[in-house]
């Protein structure tokens, strides 16, 4: 039987807490604060600002109660301006916080404007804003963020205004126009990601232009952007994602040192030029399905990616997918929804496709039916580099308990295999929104496939 291990959360013991008094505890921290103090109170003001900006912005804002010196050193961080609301947001929408977006947004406003204002620091390495931001009653007030951004040549410029679904009813995206953008410089820009933040394929391409050393450009849920084609080369980009953009129709870039291409969306014409680095790619939606259902229009830049993410929960398949060989990838990530025979055989067909794949993870999004008999397929030609199989939102059901099984029959090498009764979406949540009912009957049958797995094989249970 193969060492099984289970991932708990940690604790503080109860007998450890008792043996450490408030007093010891006290006289610890004194001792620990006059050291600090002797320690810190010997270094120039600008080495302590470098420390500081190595924290995070509700981090360092914290050091100004250190002591006097300390009061105003934050305000000259170089580092992060990192304004994230984002949970409270999810809180509101799925748990059901009671509070109130226009008052919720002003108070977001306010703290953004008040750090601004005390902010002394020459340049800023990022600036971030994560909360749902009207543009009908504060375009002013993001447009300044913008301009305080650009002033202090940020490297790293994120604008997340997404919208919750109630939210939305009454909030209007913030549109970012070219001829905004054409009063400051650019050129300090290394990152964009513009999420909820109207923008066509016109003020991407001038950005685009204007930005010799842009890495990274994530754009996501802006239905503005129709066409993109830059009119020449991006020869620093190296990340790319389009997200959610449901109005794209064309879309045309060359960039010789790109790394990895993420596009979550419809159909569209989608033509990467001359990317001879490409190692990473990501598809979803209605996009991914076309790939599968169409393998002999699949482009050729795909056939050198390393790592392969395809969500295919969209649809259900009437015939297995035929992949052609890809002889280059070496991990590979399918999302399927979980009916019938169909993830076995899509994950037989692209496991067969894919030689020297190292890593294989499974995400099934829903389980059709209870555990039933089981039956192990048994394949001609084994998979001899399969050394870790991760398997997401398993239930115990027929489905994913034959995938696991599979798995282990024809995975000659397999060192890992990890069975993760979570939402197979968990980790892009705060927390796992799926019924603990329904983990424990999963964690009770991933217990029983141990009994299954050979004893070289370490299996992990989450």
């Amino acid at each position: 039987m193969a060492k099984t291990v289970t991932v708990q959360p940690s604790y503080e013991s109860p007998v450890l807490k008792a043996n450490h008094s408030p007093n010891q505890k006290l006289l610890k921290c004194n001792e620990k604060n006059d050291f600090a103090e002797d320690l810190f109170g010997k270094l120039p003001d600008e080495i302590l600002v470098s420390i500081v900006s190595l924290l995070t912005l509700k981090e360092a804002a914290r050091t100004s109660v250190l002591s006097r010196r300390w009061r105003y050193l934050w305000t000259f961080t170089t580092g992060s301006l990192d304004f994230d609301d984002s949970l409270l947001l999810w809180l509101m929408e799925y748990r059901k916080v009671i509070k109130s977006y226009s008052e919720e947004s002003d108070r977001f406003v306010r703290w953004v404007n008040e750090v601004l204002k005390l902010h002394r620091g020459p340049t800023i390495d990022e600036f971030k804003v994560c909360f749902s931001v009207n543009e009908k009653h504060f375009k002013l007030d993001i447009e300044n963020w913008i301009i305080f951004s650009l002033r202090k040549k940020v490297k790293r410029l994120v604008l997340d205004l997404a919208h919750t679904r109630e939210s939305i009813r009454v909030i209007r995206q913030y549109t970012l126009t070219d001829q905004f953008l054409r009063s400051y410089h650019l050129d300090s820009l290394t990152t964009l990601c513009l999420n909820s933040v109207q923008v066509t394929g016109e003020v991407l391409e001038y950005v685009l232009s204007n930005c010799p050393f842009l890495e990274v450009l994530h754009v996501e849920a802006t239905e503005s952007l129709v066409n993109l084609k830059p009119s020449g080369p991006l020869l620093k980009l190296k990340h790319l994602e389009i997200i959610h953009c449901f109005k794209l129709e064309n879309f045309e870039i060359s960039a010789l040192n790109l790394v990895s291409f993420k596009y979550y969306g419809h159909v569209a014409r989608i033509l990467l030029g001359d990317v001879p680095n490409i190692v990473e790619a990501s598809y979803s939606l209605a996009y991914a399905c076309s790939l599968v259902t169409n393998c002999s229009q699949i482009p050729s830049y795909l056939f050198q990616v390393e790592t392969l993410s395809l969500d295919l929960s969209l649809r259900l398949f009437e015939d297995t997918p035929r992949f052609p060989i890809f002889r280059n990838l070496r991990q590979l990530t399918l999302t399927l929804v979980a009916s019938g025979v169909e993830p076995l055989r899509c994950c037989t067909s692209v496991l067969e496709a894919s030689p020297f794949l190292h890593r294989f993870v499974v995400k099934l999004t829903y389980v059709d039916g209870p555990a039933g008999e089981l039956k192990v397929l048994k394949v001609e030609h084994p998979h001899k580099f399969l050394s870790l199989f991760e398997l997401r939102g398993f239930l115990g059901c027929t489905i994913d308990m034959e995938l696991a099984l599979y798995i282990l029959s024809n995975a000659v090498s397999l060192q890992k295999i990890i069975i993760d009764t979570r939402d197979p979406y968990a980790e892009d949540m705060f927390w796992d929104e799926r019924d603990p009912r329904l983990k424990e009957w999963g964690t009770a049958r991933a217990r029983e496939l141990a009994t299954r797995v050979p004893p070289w094989v370490e299996l992990m249970l989450l």
